[in-house]
């Protein structure tokens, strides 16, 4: 399997790690408004989450947002589609490293 932030080797693995312990049990982040960033890496963690554990059956409409682009091709290919999960996990590294200059979390590849 290549390197995905699902097996916690994302390219900015530390970053995302360091982000997801500034994010609530429950609910949006704390101020979303003074923590946009922050609140869509949530977003898009909620939504990673999903595709990889219940095939993006709960929130596909919402991973188009996020993400920009569709997800159902990664679990209809039974994760064998190389291109979507790499497609993914750049739009997550994107994200993360957004999120982590918000927040001043140091983000190295």
């Amino acid at each position: 399997m290549e390197p995905t932030y699902w097996n916690d080797h994302g390219k900015y693995q530390t970053a995302a790690d360091a982000l997801s312990k500034l994010i609530p049990t429950e609910g949006p982040v704390l101020n979303p408004a003074d923590s946009p960033a922050l609140e869509k890496f949530r977003q898009a963690s909620n939504c990673y989450y999903d595709v990889y554990n219940n095939g993006l059956c709960n929130r596909a409409k919402e991973f188009r947002r996020v993400f920009g682009f569709g997800g159902m091709l990664i679990p209809r290919s039974d994760f064998k589609d190389a291109a979507a999960i790499a497609k993914l996990d750049a739009a997550m590294d994107a994200i993360v490293a957004a999120a982590a200059v918000e927040q001043g979390v140091t983000v190295r590849s």
